[in-house]
């Protein structure tokens, strides 16, 4: 699979390429499902430590709202806003069926993550929205992937390291 040659909106309201992100080094592309999502607050949280690492955010709200998270965050990676979800299904990412929003392992990894600090907010983008990651080569191949199997599945923070 390639990276579509398209034009993205960062949280700066700036229209770029999205091919600027991986054009000298390969790019971690992490699809979340909404703002007010627990395991994507979670997993923004687990990488922001990491700031030398080339993630991008692809995230459904406007500029103003991806900032606003990314600011509440404290996220030094980018966010790309994607409201229509063009980019979404140019990866080949769909929309949840019941049992991956709601189960008793979603439930369970909801509540862990609520004990660590990630609270529940108001959906910014569709809740019914499926994650996925994606590293996107300096050719613009996709190397990897991983679509998450239920709205709790994020790929473990050091194994995205190893790949970066």
């Amino acid at each position: 699979m390639r990276a579509p040659e398209v034009d993205v909106l960062n949280s700066l309201g700036e229209l770029m390429p999205l091919q600027s992100f991986y054009a000298e080094r390969k790019l971690i592309l992490i699809f979340l499902r909404h703002f007010g999502c627990v395991f994507c607050k979670e997993q923004v949280s687990a990488l922001r430590m990491h700031d030398s690492l080339n993630a991008v955010f692809v995230s459904m709200g406007s500029p103003e709202e991806a900032q606003e998270f990314k600011t509440k965050m404290r996220s030094p990676h980018t966010f790309l806003c994607d409201p229509d979800r063009k980019l979404y299904e140019a990866f080949g990412l769909g929309r949840a069926e019941t049992k991956q929003v709601f189960s008793p392992k979603v439930f369970s990894r909801g509540f862990g993550a609520t004990l660590r600090g990630h609270f529940v907010g108001m959906p910014i983008g569709d809740p019914w929205q499926m994650p996925g990651v994606f590293l996107v080569e300096t050719d613009g191949t996709t190397s990897w992937e991983y679509r998450s199997v239920d709205a709790s599945d994020n790929p473990d923070t050091e194994l995205l390291l190893q790949l970066s």
